[in-house]
């Protein structure tokens, strides 16, 4: 009688655990899915999109001061100095915990390649920061590979990467 109490009690142990662990799993899923949601960037309006006609009147200067005002840069950066742009409070906020701009760019290569549907949570957080950090303004997921959009072909064709990018922007607000 004891030892058919003490299996009892262990299942209904092992029974509430696993309840709690498939809980917090659920929980976790949501805070993740919600995060996605937060981060996920809208498309700048269609007016503010250069055409490439446009886009083919202006320098790199021009080109690249014309992303961070119309295209959310400065919701996070400020012009900063020495190479370097600067972050105003909400990036700060948002920028917390951020692994660098090449380690997000080489983490989206891999995920290019996967498809959505097998992507892991971590994997859909790295998306979320991809198009909230305003990566996808330059760089744009295709099927198997990481591409560039028109702004980023031109810059391209400009000679310039990202970090060259920053450097134009942090240089002019000395």
């Amino acid at each position: 009688m004891l030892q058919g109490h003490k299996q009892h009690t262990a299942i209904r142990t092992m029974a509430s655990l696993l309840v709690t662990v498939v809980v917090l799993a659920l929980a976790t899923s949501a805070i993740v899915l919600s995060m996605e949601d937060s981060f996920q960037k809208q498309a700048p309006p269609a007016s503010k999109k250069l055409t490439d006609a446009q886009m083919a009147k202006m320098n790199s200067d021009q080109l690249a001061h014309y992303i961070f005002q119309n295209h959310g840069c400065k919701d996070c950066h400020t012009l900063g100095s020495g190479g370097k742009l600067g972050f105003t409070e909400q990036g700060k906020q948002i920028g917390k915990g951020f692994e660098g701009c090449i380690s997000l760019l080489t983490s989206m290569n891999v995920i290019a390649q996967t498809k959505e549907s097998v992507r892991t949570s971590d994997d859909k957080h790295q998306v979320a920061r991809f198009h909230r950090f305003g990566c996808s303004e330059c760089h744009q997921i295709t099927p198997g590979k990481l591409g560039l959009t028109a702004y980023g072909a031109k810059l391209k064709s400009l000679h310039l990467a990202c970090t060259e990018v920053e450097r134009i922007l942090s240089s002019r607000a000395k």
